[in-house]
């Protein structure tokens, strides 16, 4: 049976959030101790990196050649999409309780929405609005039960501000990369541009990794492959069905599924505001996936005013 485009974004994009959801379990694990968000980023970043080389090297060496003009363009994109979002929502997460971080870095969608209206002078349409509405306020009611408002401080509410405002960069600099290359180029050199720049930003980064404790070890090689290259490659090829403020707002469903995870196997319990922002950030799904206004018309329009606006990468298909 076919699959239309927006239900494989969907799906694709959803894929991603679960895995993400399931690996922010495991990140929290390894952080307790010496390991520090830095430090986690840059073997997050490296050690991706260097599996997808050996990959690529050794079945499908092309994928690896890039324009020497896109250059700066995916050091842009493993910087400050990569590396810095990780980073800055560690370290949210550090100075703040985990439900506010989680919720600021999820304003993401609505710095995509704006930045589609100011800059490429693209219509809106109401339905997404009020879905990206549904979205935001859902997940703070599933994050409800962590939000508290005790322990603000103006560095954690910056780091969290700036964590969404680097996912929204990421997305839709991706956005225009999948139209030039492929999933894992995107990839592969966003996570050695983020392993580069911590290799030399990290202060603790070349601690040598015998130093983890050996349970730990396991734990880093999940994130890596499942909290790491399989989401993202899911996430990246999600972008060639869907616009970037319709992930963005798919990918809300994360912090939901983290509820749920936490629920069955942490015996987290689950309360009536959880159950409730669930159901808004799934009706905000649902109401993406049946407005035709988002997916024909103003698809064409702003897949045409992303061309003009944007500079073009040259075509790689190999």
């Amino acid at each position: 049976m076919a699959v239309s485009k927006p239900m494989m974004g969907f799906l694709m994009c959803t894929t991603a959030a679960l895995l993400w959801a399931t690996s922010g379990v495991c990140g929290k694990i390894v952080m307790t101790g010496t390991m520090s968000p830095s430090r986690l980023v840059f073997y997050r970043s490296t050690l991706g990196a260097l599996l997808l080389l050996v990959g690529l090297s050794l079945r499908r060496p092309a994928i690896l050649k890039i324009n020497i003009r896109d250059v700066p363009y995916f050091m842009i994109m493993g910087v400050v999409g990569l590396a810095l979002t990780q980073f800055t929502y560690y370290a949210a997460i550090q100075r703040l309780n985990v439900g506010l971080a989680i919720l600021l870095q999820y304003l993401a969608p609505l710095w995509i929405l704006l930045f589609e209206r100011l800059h490429f002078k693209l219509k809106i349409p109401r339905s997404k609005l009020v879905a990206l509405l549904m979205a935001l306020t859902g997940c703070s009611l599933v994050t409800s039960q962590t939000l508290t408002l005790t322990h603000l401080g103006a560095a954690g509410i910056i780091l969290g501000l700036l964590a969404g405002i680097c996912f929204a960069a990421y997305s839709l600099m991706t956005q225009h990369a999948t139209r030039s290359y492929k999933e894992l180029t995107i990839l592969f050199y966003s996570l050695l541009f983020s392993s580069f720049f911590w290799a030399i930003a990290g202060p603790d980064s070349w601690r040598p990794l015998r130093e983890v404790e050996p349970h730990k070890v396991w734990i880093l090689l999940y994130i890596v492959i499942f909290g790491t290259l399989v989401p993202y490659l899911f996430f990246i090829g999600a972008f060639k069905h869907l616009r970037a403020s319709q992930v963005g707002i798919i990918s809300t469903l994360e912090p939901v599924i983290a509820t749920i995870v936490a629920w069955i196997f942490l015996g987290e319990g689950l309360k009536g505001l959880q159950l409730v922002g669930s159901a808004l950030v799934v009706g905000a799904i649902i109401l993406l996936q049946a407005s035709p206004e988002i997916f024909s018309s103003q698809s064409i329009v702003s897949s045409a005013a992303l061309k003009v606006s944007s500079p073009d990468l040259p075509r790689h298909d190999t």
